[in-house]
């Protein structure tokens, strides 16, 4: 009876390890590989060997993204968002599958014990497999859930890609704009998309702060879609529509609907369907941020995520656009020649306004330091010889105008650090002269992120480093 005992006890617990591998291939971990890549990276992969099965399967007809059940996640799941897991994880699903049998193998232990061992389980091998066991279920179900919120983050982007707009041409040359959808633009677009109301659009200064960084837009090859959830336009957000001209950076949604519906979706867990709600691809397709409620803070986005593609000279051209213009740009440089030459606050503080700045204060208030004017024109804190180009400046209204440009420090190299810099201006009223309110400066290269900025205002400059990144598409949103 024992020897009985002993056989069929062996048997379900060798029964245990092609259950899991069933278990896992049913849940869409099937084993595929890359020859190249480090292992849960993703972007790094450049071969994958699965590819002719994809392509042979895309030339029978078969729906890649088609829904399947997946068990682990327990709901249906796009095919190609599976496939797409698999390719850029090698060792999560080996992970699931190892805590998964060490959570059946522990759990088990006071049932299997006497059969295998033909002792009775003492109570401390009770109590410590218990535990053993409640820890492997602990790590199975913290490396189910990041799969879950991958799975999560590809099918998003996936359901992007036949999203539709309308391209921006050059209104002198032609009217008619071409009908592109996501997955077309890929390779040549990074896109922000954002949602909201008119009031929501007017009161986060978002269309402000996109034409502000209109020509920077450009450079960096991003688009911007507007998917207005009232019956707004660009006429309603935009108190200066003469100077967007041609608008070579703001797209159109082609199909409002469908738009609208995908941002249901990424908001699916929100109460309020209303929130104004963005997110940001890169030339991949995928996700590089996203939030809610909050417009997006697009100088750090710029100098992150979305670094020029043209090569930037100290040659490019100044965009002037009116006498006004022109003024602006003088002060500018006004401003820089304080910056790089003298030691002498006072000539910085006369450009200023006399009131602090809220980017500023929202720093200080927190705890980060603020260096006077004294100490960053300093001998050797100053940045000597630094020199600007390609200026544009943006009129929000008669009282309200910023410009941008792109600084060269004296000892940066061909390849090496360039950055991105923009200035608000304010003035009393349309006869007052203009007075600078806020600088701001970030890294702004092709080669690297930026890992820091810097802000600055009558008081003198704080910095800010970079935090940790998070992931969106599976946290911020949904």
């Amino acid at each position: 009876m024992i020897g009985c005992k002993l056989r069929i006890s062996l048997v379900a617990v060798a029964a245990c390890v092609p259950l899991c591998a069933a278990f896992s291939a049913g849940c869409g971990m099937a084993s595929v590989s890359s020859s190249s890549g480090t292992p849960g990276t993703g972007s790094r992969c450049t071969h994958r060997r699965s590819s002719p099965l994809v392509l042979s399967m895309a030339r029978s007809g078969y729906d890649m993204s088609r829904k399947n059940f997946d068990l682990l996640s327990a709901r249906q799941i796009r095919a190609d968002a599976l496939f797409r897991y698999e390719t850029l994880n090698q060792s999560e699903p080996l992970r699931i599958n190892i805590f998964l049998i060490a959570t059946v193998t522990l759990l088990g232990y006071p049932l299997w014990c006497e059969s295998v061992t033909g002792d009775l389980p003492s109570i401390a091998g009770q109590i410590g497999s218990v535990g053993l066991g409640l820890g492997s279920a602990t790590l199975f179900w913290r490396e189910r859930s990041r799969r879950s919120s991958q799975l999560s983050r590809i099918e998003k982007e996936l359901n992007a890609e036949q999203l539709s707009l309308l391209v921006p041409v050059n209104t002198a040359i032609s009217d008619n704009r071409p009908k592109a959808t996501l997955t077309q633009l890929r390779s040549k677009r990074r896109i922000i998309a954002v949602k909201g109301s008119k009031e929501q659009i007017e009161t986060s200064d978002i269309f402000t702060t996109l034409c502000c960084f209109r020509r920077r837009l450009a450079q960096s090859q991003t688009l911007v879609v507007i998917v207005p959830t009232d019956s707004s336009t660009v006429e309603d957000w935009c108190s200066n529509t003469k100077s967007l001209g041609s608008a070579l950076w703001l797209a159109e949604a082609s199909q409002k609907d469908e738009w609208l519906a995908y941002f249901d979706e990424l908001d699916s867990t929100s109460n309020e369907s209303n929130d104004l709600v963005w997110f940001v691809l890169n030339f991949k397709g995928r996700s590089v941020a996203s939030g809610k409620r909050e417009a997006p803070r697009l100088f750090e986005l710029l100098g992150q995520q979305l670094q020029p593609q043209e090569l930037l000279d100290e040659g490019d051209e100044d965009a002037i656009d009116g006498e006004s213009a022109d003024r602006i740009l003088d002060l500018q440089r006004h401003f820089y020649s304080t910056l790089t030459s003298t030691s002498e606050a006072r000539g910085m503080e006369a450009l200023f306004d006399g009131s602090p700045a809220g980017e500023v204060q929202e720093v200080v208030e927190e705890g980060g330091r603020i260096d006077d004017w004294s100490t960053c024109l300093a001998e050797g804190a100053r940045p000597e010889g630094m020199s600007i180009s390609g200026s544009d400046v943006w009129f929000e209204s008669p009282t309200l105008a910023y410009s941008t440009c792109v600084e060269f420090p004296a000892n940066a190299g061909v390849d090496d650090a360039t950055l991105l810099a923009v200035q608000k201006w304010v003035r009393g009223g349309e006869q007052d002269e203009w007075k600078l309110s806020l600088h701001q400066t970030i890294p702004w290269s092709q080669s690297s992120r930026a890992g820091g900025t810097l802000r600055c205002d009558c008081r003198g400059c704080t910095a800010l480093a970079r935090s940790p990144e998070r992931r969106t598409f599976g946290g911020i949103i949904g």
